[in-house]
């Protein structure tokens, strides 16, 4: 039976890096959730579909095909038979992402995909309502933060932006917490039984290590 371990936790904490290099460790597959959406988002986007609009987009996504695929440590994010690399990793594409992800029929999509896969796979899956929503029953569960000045800073350095940046990505990063965890459908929080990490004053390494002392 596969194992999974659910890491939840806010914009710019690095959970993405974090999940990898457990997943690298533990002989895990990592499935970013947060590209589901980046997926939808992009479609949206490159239709050209107004990304507020909640029945164009979910017409949009009944019309197209989406896959996503783990493979040889990889994570293939398919639109139409096209596998879409970088081309989801872009400041347009983030914002379209944090949006249609609100939308109910998405985050259902996105659910399915995630239940199926965490049947096939020993499978650590991080996004916001993994532990809450989406595998309840996680073997491990981890919710990671650290304070919105350390995130802005982080990614600044992640980004290549001038220090000047500063204050426009906080406010970025207060908006992106303030959406995620007073929407009304599966909204970012801590689950009971999950193991808090705030990682401010921690390298990556040191979460990873910290992590891996309870997962062990």
């Amino acid at each position: 039976m596969a194992k999974n371990i659910a890491i939840d936790g806010t914009a710019g904490c690095g959970k993405g890096t974090i999940s990898k290099i457990l997943a690298e460790k533990l002989n895990f597959y990592h499935l970013d959730t947060g590209a589901i959406y980046r997926t939808v988002g992009y479609m949206a986007v490159n239709a050209g579909v107004d990304i507020h609009n909640e029945n164009e987009v979910c017409k949009l996504l009944k019309e197209s095909k989406i896959e996503i695929k783990l493979d040889g440590g990889n994570q293939f994010n398919i639109l139409n038979g096209e596998d879409l690399g970088q081309k989801i990793r872009s400041s347009a594409v983030d914002d379209a992402a944090s949006v249609v992800s609100t939308f109910k029929e998405v985050r259902d999509f996105a659910t399915s995909i995630q239940h199926q896969l965490a049947k096939e796979h020993n499978l650590i899956i991080e996004g916001r309502d993994i532990g809450t929503v989406v595998l309840p029953n996680a073997d491990y569960k981890f919710f990671l933060t650290a304070r919105p000045e350390v995130r802005a800073m982080r990614r600044l350095e992640q980004k290549g932006l001038n220090k000047n940046e500063f204050q426009n990505v906080l406010n970025q990063i207060l908006e992106r917490d303030e959406r995620d965890s007073t929407r009304e459908i599966s909204p970012l929080k801590k689950a009971d039984d999950a193991v808090f990490v705030d990682n401010s004053n921690l390298t990556i390494e040191e979460t990873v290590n910290l992590m891996l002392k309870h997962i062990k």
